[in-house]
């Protein structure tokens, strides 16, 4: 398992998938995780190495309070994918974790992450965007909002083949201000195949 906790207080970042074993670790405000599979490595990804490859794959443009982010998507030489939702491009400063690139989705079809500023109560978040992998099978994605609504998810294919190894498409989304308003915040993330059949879930929330 690889774990990384960045100084960026007032910051919350969950990170999940379908591996049992979910990760969490909260500290200085921040409270960041990875997957873990069984037989997982232990060492840490070497995610400053001038050999691993990394491109920005979406990003979150400067919108009313909310600033400008960018998702990155890292390959590391010793075997690791990483994602991370990162203030100006770049590892340093990103928020995020790393699987093995041997099977970065622990065995399922979604991984997403929540990242959000302000909390840890809904009425007090200023901003959260929502971030992840999903697998080559996947044909739509939602969020769905603790009002009962729900949200659809673009999903980009930026061409990843070359860093992660596989056919993944790529969630960037950032929930809109006027939801957060109203105190309607994501529950869970909803995967289906071209038929409309349920693929994977993932819940999701803020608060606590």
């Amino acid at each position: 398992m690889a774990e990384r906790t960045p100084n960026v207080p007032n910051t919350k970042l969950l990170i999940g998938a379908g591996a049992a074993g979910l990760a969490a670790l909260a500290a200085a405000g921040v409270a960041t995780g990875v997957l873990r599979g069984a037989g997982s490595p232990s060492s840490q990804p070497d995610v400053a190495s001038p050999d691993a490859e990394r491109a920005i794959v979406a990003s979150f443009p400067a919108a009313g309070q909310a600033h400008a982010r960018a998702l990155v998507l890292q390959r590391t030489p010793d075997g690791y994918v990483c994602l991370w939702d990162s203030p100006d491009g770049s590892v340093a400063k990103g928020l995020g974790g790393c699987n093995p690139a041997s099977d970065p989705l622990g065995g399922r079809k979604l991984m997403v992450n929540l990242a959000y500023d302000g909390g840890p109560q809904a009425a007090s978040v200023r901003e959260a965007r929502l971030s992840g992998l999903v697998s080559a099978e996947v044909a739509s994605a939602e969020v769905l909002m603790s009002d009962g609504s729900s949200r659809p998810l673009r999903l980009l294919r930026p061409g990843t083949r070359a860093l992660a190894g596989a056919d993944y498409a790529v969630i960037a989304y950032r929930v809109r201000e006027s939801d957060l308003r109203a105190g309607a915040t994501p529950v869970a993330v909803v995967v289906r195949d071209a038929s409309g059949r349920e693929l994977d879930r993932q819940a999701t929330g803020i608060g606590g």
